[in-house]
């Protein structure tokens, strides 16, 4: 049986307009059907200014303008239902399809899913876009005009690349990395590598701080981080494997232009099973219960494999990024990314600090209090002024102001306007027309501070990238000046300006880790599609069938391959042996699901058994000298279990021990799958067993 993927993303802004959506062909066309039923004339999609109407005729309305009036709409028929007081804000439609509400700071956010999509799915589909918005626009609103297109096709690209291996992939559903596990050699020859990068980095760049990342696909090969540097927390670990697998699509959003908002609309391709990228997932044509549904080809898809001349030269240039990424002592700081292609598996990301970054931080948490302040109709006058001091000690704002002819102190100025208001307003013989009046006026001074402090971040953080022009790269002048890799022709500057840059200095390192590591690619490459087999026990665990262990506290998980490559998969599903034999993989699946709502449900253990198999689950919460952390109450969550936007396990950690410090707890979870055969006893015991011997390889 095949059924329709429909999956949709909307945010609207302040007027209820459409500034974003996300959607697949499916559930497009299925909502231009029922606006059609409903008597609406609508234009073409991305074509609404060139089409003619007579004079008599009825103005068509573009897709986006259908999709404003009758979305909004359900938000506010959503406040009026006794759905409001459910933490999970969603209803259903007659047609079966979900509708999920939530908010992006001030923008209204819906997501659109058909019953194939599990709710714990939708909800950290939506977690993942307000994580990659703040990862790559940082304190900058979600507006069309205040984001490249290039950014919000970053964000689009992960969507897309999330949704179509989130079934198959263990790693990106528990929000986690996989290390390669490779031999003591090898792991210290992509030190030495590091060590090379990081001091030809610092000579070109004349910066201390700096993370080398060498990745295989979707696995991290090795991670460096320079002595004065600390490592990135996991949720951004993640989003930059994420971003990295991702990378290779962003090409088919820059060939969409669908309306005049940031609109993408996807149709599955078909490809050969011999082009995955990545060998040890299938496709995602499976629904997420057992046994499944076929799809059909309208799903947020798109082939990842196409290995044209014109896609090599396209994906084979250096590039260089910008990314916001979480410090140990600031809330958000800017990096300059370079990532240095070496093969079509393995890449190296190289992530700079920018000397202002502190600026940055202190600019990120005085927008994000200021339009607190205002929507709420605050005005907390102690904790901002601090904050914009803070702004205003750095030279390079003050030099920003002093260039469009404001003075240096602006901010502090406004806030003593509107500070002056406010006493003013607390005097108890003021009538009440002049108090509200003068709530307005300080409202406005807030909403100007705002958009102030916007301009500020927008400057120094988007229109310039010093450590891009440190190394060579000239971003006004690239395609004139720039000296192109040996072998590689020419890329089209359309994708050049800002995002596909290459400089002497990534081309030098590409040709030193290459001197270094080449005789060692093929391996690696083979190693990522087998990192760790059931051979890991070494038959110390008979019935044991498979299992996945996840560091919470590190952001890592272990687990085996299941199916090795595409091609068996099709072999086993097309087989006329006894399908349960073969469909482990998609049990195993169907049982994280059940585990991670569990989990949201307050539950720390799960088991579960059908004819073949016995699925167990444990969460742990272990200190650093191994003594087990007792759970001691349910802890229950409408976030879903994860590290994204939401820390679920930190959350979790703190709800039960506040007063230890949650650098000296870790957080263990443990799946492990026996044959039915095996008694319970015994694999209480294999459980135990387990987790030590987990631990002590993860080490």
């Amino acid at each position: 049986m095949t059924t329709r993927c429909l999956f949709g993303l909307f945010v609207f802004g302040s007027n209820s307009s459409v500034i974003y959506r996300f959607l697949t062909d499916d559930l497009y066309t299925h909502l231009t059907d029922c606006f059609k039923k409903r008597g609406y004339k609508l234009s073409l999609d991305g074509n609404d200014s060139t089409q003619a109407v007579d004079d008599n005729d009825e103005q068509p309305l573009s897709v986006d303008d259908a999709l404003s009036v009758h979305l909004s709409v359900l938000v506010r028929a959503h406040e009026q239902t006794a759905s409001r007081q459910d933490p999970l804000r969603r209803i259903t439609l007659d047609s079966g399809i979900q509708v999920f509400f939530d908010q992006i700071v001030e923008n209204s956010l819906i997501c659109m899913a058909d019953k194939s999509f599990e709710t714990i799915i939708v909800l950290k589909t939506i977690n993942l876009l307000k994580a990659l918005i703040k990862f790559h626009i940082g304190a900058l609103p979600f507006i069309h005009y205040n984001a490249a297109d290039q950014l919000i096709n970053r964000i689009s690209a992960s969507i897309q690349y999330y949704l179509n291996n989130v079934t198959t992939n263990q790693a990106l559903l528990f929000e986690s990395c996989e290390y390669l596990h490779l031999n003591s050699f090898i792991r210290d020859q992509c030190h030495d590598v590091c060590t090379i990068i990081s001091n030809d980095v610092q000579n070109s760049l004349k910066v201390p701080r700096k993370i080398i990342l060498i990745t295989c696909n979707d696995k991290i090969v090795h991670m460096y981080h320079s002595p004065d540097q600390t490592r990135p927390n996991n949720a951004d670990l993640f989003l930059l494997v994420l971003n990295n697998l991702s990378r290779s699509s962003r090409k088919d959003f820059d060939e969409i232009n669908l309306s005049n908002v940031m609109a993408h609309t996807f149709q599955k391709n078909a490809r050969d099973s011999s082009q995955s990228v990545i060998d040890t997932r299938r496709t995602s044509t499976d629904s997420l219960s057992y046994p499944s549904p076929e799809r059909t080809i309208s799903s947020p898809n798109a082939s990842f494999s196409s290995s044209t001349e014109s896609n090599d030269r396209y994906e084979m240039n250096h590039r260089s990024e910008v990314v916001f990424l979480r410090t140990s002592n600031k809330v958000i700081a800017p990096f300059t990314l370079f990532t240095i292609r070496l093969t079509d598996n393995i890449s190296v990301l190289i992530l700079v600090e920018w000397e202002n970054s502190a600026v940055c931080s202190s600019l990120y948490e005085l927008i994000r209090h200021l339009d607190s302040y205002t929507t709420h109709a605050l005005f907390p006058y102690d904790k901002l002024s601090p904050q914009v001091k803070s702004v205003e000690s750095s030279a390079a704002v003050r030099r920003y102001f002093e260039s469009i002819n404001h003075p240096s102190n602006i901010l502090s100025d406004t806030l003593n306007k509107a500070h002056a208001l406010h006493k003013s307003s607390s005097k108890t013989n003021g009538n009440i027309n002049e108090r509200h009046r003068n709530g307005l006026r300080i409202l406005r001074y807030l909403t100007d501070m705002s958009l102030l402090s916007t301009d500020v971040f927008r400057h120094l953080f988007f229109d310039s990238d010093e450590y891009a022009r440190r190394c060579s790269i000239d971003i006004d002048h690239d395609q004139e000046t720039d000296v192109q890799m040996d072998g590689i022709e020419p890329v089209d500057i359309r994708h050049r300006r800002n995002e596909y840059d290459t400089s002497r200095m990534t081309k030098m390192l590409r040709k030193k880790i290459i001197l270094r590591l080449e005789d060692w690619f093929s391996f690696i490459e083979v190693k990522s599609q087998r990192n760790i087999t059931m051979n890991f026990c070494d038959g110390q665990f008979p019935g044991l069938v498979h299992f996945v262990f996840v560091d919470r506290h590190r952001g890592l998980i272990c687990t085996p391959t299941v199916l090795t490559n595409d091609h068996q998969f099709h072999a086993f599903t097309n087989t006329d042996t006894d399908e349960s034999e073969f469909s482990l993989e998609r049990k195993i699946l169907a049982f994280e699901l059940e585990c991670l709502t569990a989990l949201q449900n307050g539950f720390t253990s799960y088991t579960m058994s059908d004819e073949h198999f016995t699925y167990n689950y444990i969460l742990r919460l272990q200190e650093n000298n191994g003594a087990s952390v007792r759970l001691y109450k349910s802890f229950v969550q409408f976030q879903p279990p994860g590290v994204l936007h939401f820390d679920f396990y930190k959350a979790l950690t703190e709800e039960f021990y506040r007063w230890i410090p949650y650098q000296s707890v870790s957080c263990f979870e443990l799946i492990a799958v026996h044959l039915s055969v095996v008694p319970p006893y015994i694999i209480r015991k294999q459980c135990d067993d387990l987790w030590i011997k987990l631990i002590e390889f993860d080490e």
